[in-house]
């Protein structure tokens, strides 16, 4: 009963709060909670955005964990080493792998006509992520690997055949260097044309059949470049990592001399100037959010302490009749829930509308070659929405605590100086 009496005493503040003195600070904090809820939730549904779209570009193209020869480290193409059948068995029993396939990347150079560009060729087998590929597919089929005869079937990015000028069916030529050899010349068709929006991978990255590689880079029929390996979570890339290490050494020491030269690396650990960037992102982030809560918590404070000032007579008058401290600054908190839903319901509303809008129509394009994507990611994620405007209410509980400690302040007496 005293919480209705309470309510009703805030909304009827409320109505009577448009014409007042406080009336323009209250449109002001409203503002600005709705302004900053729709800049927060725009900002970490793009860094999500960001994080998310690069990292599953990453696992689609290279794997959770790669096993390969430690002298490729740092390398994106390493001499070949030889197929270990104990040590892929080992490796597709460890502990939450999902999949684990042989593959090989070889540098060369291709030519249609009178253009030439450098790409990776990547040779797959039929443990590879075909759906992964497949959807990313925009053109074509994928190379058929599992082909009893070697096809010579070739995937590339929409990129790479539009600097080249080919289309599905065209046939490219293929120069494969090999030190102190002639150069192998090959020629593959192609297949299909894919697009994952990476640039910065999609521009060198070609997909064929995993014998056709070894054969055009001159490779013996058992060597790879090393082992691409999915996890059934990839948020334990890193202690994955650290068991498949200590799985090498002890096939190693069970006499498996391949296992001895080989080391498993994260993607993070692959490319920690890519995960470096996202870091720096999230950092912005922060710093964004933390200036528009100040920017907010401020607004908010100064409204209701100008709000509380304004009702001192109605306050007086309410601690005439009895009414407590504590019921009076639930009045209070009641008006200042009543501006944090109306600021929340805007900021949510526009903040989530025009990530939708961009996640559907793509208006905003980036440029490839500084943020590797050709468009703004967005991502909105339940928990961090949530948290996001239990944050803001917190902070609206907050902004109170200075205005409350006003409302204990007066006494009847005094308010008879104020007109009600």
């Amino acid at each position: 009963m005293r919480t209705n009496v309470e309510y009703m005493l805030a909304a009827r503040t409320a109505r009577h709060d448009r014409g007042s003195r406080a009336a323009v600070m209250m449109r002001i904090a409203s503002l600005s909670t709705a302004l900053g809820i729709a800049v927060m939730i725009l900002t970490l549904a793009v860094v999500a955005g960001f994080r998310h779209e690069i990292s599953d570009d990453l696992r689609g193209l290279a794997g959770d964990i790669q096993v390969i020869d430690v002298s490729g480290w740092g390398r994106s193409d390493s001499d070949p080493m030889p197929l270990s059948d104990s040590l892929l068995e080992r490796l597709r029993r460890s502990e939450h792998v999902l999949s684990v396939a042989p593959y090989a990347v070889a540098g060369c150079m291709v030519k249609s006509g009178d253009r030439v560009a450098g790409l990776r060729f990547k040779g797959v087998g039929d443990g590879f992520d075909e759906a992964w590929w497949r959807a990313k597919l925009v053109e074509g089929e994928l190379p058929d690997v599992r082909s009893a005869e070697r096809r010579k079937e070739l995937l590339i990015s929409r990129a790479t055949a539009r600097s080249l000028r080919v289309g599905v069916g065209d046939k490219i030529e293929a120069l494969f260097l090999d030190e102190g050899d002639a150069p192998h010349r090959d020629r593959y068709k192609v297949a299909g044309i894919y697009h994952t929006g990476f640039e910065e991978l999609d521009g060198v990255m070609a997909v064929a059949d995993l014998r056709d590689v070894r054969k055009s880079a001159s490779w013996g029929d058992d060597e790879i470049t090393g082992y691409e390996i999915a996890l059934d979570d990839p948020s334990r890339a890193d202690a994955a990592a650290e068991r498949i290490d200590a799985l090498l050494e002890d096939a190693f020491y069970d006499g498996d001399e391949i296992a001895g030269e080989c080391v498993a690396a994260t993607l993070e650990m692959r490319y920690p100037v890519i995960y470096d960037w996202l870091k720096a992102h999230g950092v912005n982030a922060r710093v964004i959010i933390f200036i528009m809560t100040v920017v907010a918590l401020f607004n908010m404070a100064s409204a209701m302490l100008i709000m509380v000032l304004d009702r001192t007579g109605m306050i007086g008058t309410l601690k005439a009749a009895g009414m407590r401290n504590a019921a009076i600054r639930r009045i209070f908190l009641w008006r200042a829930a009543m501006l944090f839903a109306r600021g929340a319901a805007w900021g949510n509303a526009v903040g989530l509308g025009l990530a939708a809008a961009q996640a559907v129509f793509r208006p905003v394009t980036l440029n490839p070659s500084g943020y590797m994507l050709s468009a703004l990611p967005v991502r909105v994620e339940l928990w961090w929405w949530a948290a996001l405007n239990a944050g803001a209410l917190a902070m609206t509980v907050a902004a109170m605590w200075l205005p409350s400690m006003i409302v204990a302040r007066i006494s009847p007496e005094e308010s008879l100086k104020y007109k009600q």
